[in-house]
């Protein structure tokens, strides 16, 4: 091999492909077809002579030499790009769009703030927002999103912003209609409404769990505000955040000792080491302003 001239591209996807043992997964976080990652690793073995991958499993891992080669050269495929993204930080611009999603009743409360201060700062920045609670999961590095589920989100980056505890809530007329609600077991029998599909419920007491319960809920809305508005007209009982309830004179806690497991809020994006400057500002404003959101959930916890 008498020069490096087009290897450098093609070792650098052999490297990938075996940090994370496929092809496929390669091409989505790099975000190029799979069929070129797959024909540049084949064209830098041709050119080696060497058999680089082999399939284990439903993944690829280094032959005996790939290892080798990925020991001699990951290294300095590792300090490219800490030095690519060293000169990108000091010289990229804060510009782009970024694409933000969020459940509506969430940014209203919190992160709208955030976001106009954000927008007034960065003036070459455009925020593409949805307000919704769909597990929009994050496909590129310039999409963010904020929810309580990271089920099946492992190769995301999942940052803490607060948690949220929840009490047993009901309409009074609701409660005309039942038998005084005494203990636990009882909230089993009546009429559940959800915000999802969830069936396990864990109710806790002075931070220990007491009962685990399975409900099937008459009614499942994904959004907290069309969930309370069903308590309120005597639909059924859920479980609701105690700040969106505090001071509503129109619903009983029931129980108040106990209340479901707490619920994590998350801040989701793609791991990338080349992350826009448009999108690691909007992160840092976000989580700077975490404990300011977890005061205003919780503000009896100060």
């Amino acid at each position: 091999m008498d020069s490096i001239f087009g290897y450098i591209d093609d070792v650098y996807l052999f490297c990938k492909v075996v940090e994370h043992g496929s092809v496929l997964k390669t091409a989505n976080l790099l975000g190029v077809p799979q069929s070129t990652v797959s024909r540049r690793i084949s064209s830098l073995e041709e050119r080696l002579g060497l058999r680089l991958l082999e399939k284990k499993g439903r993944e690829l891992a280094a032959t005996e030499i790939g290892k080798l080669v990925f020991d001699q050269l990951s290294s300095g495929i590792e300090q490219l790009e800490i030095g690519l993204g060293n000169v990108t930080e000091q010289t990229e611009q804060v510009a782009g769009t970024v694409r933000l999603s969020a459940p509506h009743s969430f940014y209203h409360s919190f992160v709208a703030p955030v976001v106009e201060g954000y927008l007034k700062q960065y003036t070459k920045v455009h925020i593409d927002l949805a307000l919704n609670h769909d597990q929009l999961k994050p496909q590129t590095n310039r999409e963010l999103l904020i929810t309580f589920d990271i089920s099946e989100m492992d190769a995301l980056i999942a940052r803490p912003l607060f948690t949220a505890r929840h009490g047993f809530f009901a309409s009074a007329e609701y409660l005309a209609k039942c038998s005084q609600i005494t203990h636990i077991e009882q909230l089993q029998e009546l009429d559940w409404l959800a915000i999802d599909n969830s069936q396990k419920l864990a109710i806790y007491r002075d931070d220990a769990l007491e009962q685990s319960m399975t409900i099937k809920p008459r009614l499942v809305v994904n959004d907290i505000q069309a969930l309370l508005d069903a308590v309120e007209r005597g639909l059924g009982v859920a479980s609701l955040p105690l700040r969106h309830v505090r001071g509503n004179s129109n619903l009983v806690h029931l129980l108040p000792e106990h209340y479901r497991s707490d619920r994590q809020a998350f801040l989701v994006y793609k791991d990338r080491k080349y992350q826009p400057k448009a999108v690691k500002s909007l992160i840092d404003a976000i989580l700077s302003s975490a404990d300011t959101m977890d005061a205003a959930v919780n503000p009896t916890s100060n």
